[in-house]
């Protein structure tokens, strides 16, 4: 019985995808993309609660925004959104997208994932991004707990060279994230680092590039 109704529910969020291509922007499409947020994307959750807070300086991280939020957003001098969700045809993907373009916010996809490891490779664009966008900033994900923790931590550890327990507290409950959770995979990434760095003093950047292995720690997660 639930898989006939997750395989009915998929089946009616791919059509209602499907209807928004191509996107032109229409009055048509926007209403239908605003109903498929709320309703699918669960925008509904996030109208009064947008766990938003400062990263550091210039750098803010949120949940997923609507467009009036970066509306709001660009008032206050954001100049580049983080989205690290990346592209869809998501109802509010097309109207972030939309409302970006509209008012001249430069919009980066780049996908990190709450319950499985990026590869290194994945970590250290990000780094190269936060090197040559322009600031102020926002970062993003759905709900701002997980992908938008671990790319404040990557920040604080990869630009500012933030010390590991100061920096590491950017994943934590507060901002909703679940250490007991799937999500958790993210906080034993960081455990192992900081064990290894305890070992050797080695930075987190030199730890991506010589000895993180998603795989390997994907197996020791799960095992």
């Amino acid at each position: 019985m639930y898989k006939k109704l997750k395989t009915r529910f998929e089946e009616f969020d791919l059509n209602w995808r499907k209807s928004f291509e191509p996107w032109e922007g229409s009055e048509a499409q926007v209403i239908s993309a605003e109903r498929h947020a709320f309703w699918i994307d669960h925008e509904f959750l996030r109208y009064l609660y947008h766990n938003m807070a400062e990263v550091a300086p210039g750098v803010y991280r949120a949940n997923q925004p609507s467009p009036n939020r970066i509306l709001k957003w660009s008032e206050l001098g954001i100049k580049t959104i983080i989205n690290l969700r990346g592209s869809s045809n998501q109802g509010s993907y097309l109207l972030e997208s939309q409302k970006c373009r509209d008012l001249g916010i430069n919009l980066v996809d780049h996908p990190l994932y709450a319950t499985r490891l990026a590869e290194p490779e994945e970590l250290l664009s990000l780094a190269k991004i936060f090197q040559n966008i322009e600031y102020p900033i926002l970062l993003h994900c759905k709900s701002g707990a997980d992908r938008a923790g671990l790319a404040s931590v990557l920040y604080h550890l990869m630009i500012l060279n933030t010390p590991f327990p100061i920096a590491r507290k950017h994943l934590s409950f507060r901002y909703l994230h679940i250490k007991l959770a799937r999500s958790g995979i993210l906080d034993y990434m960081l455990d192992t680092f900081e064990q290894d760095s305890k070992k050797t003093g080695i930075n987190f950047r030199s730890w991506l590039e010589t000895c993180y292995n998603p795989n390997e720690l994907t197996l020791k997660f799960r095992g």
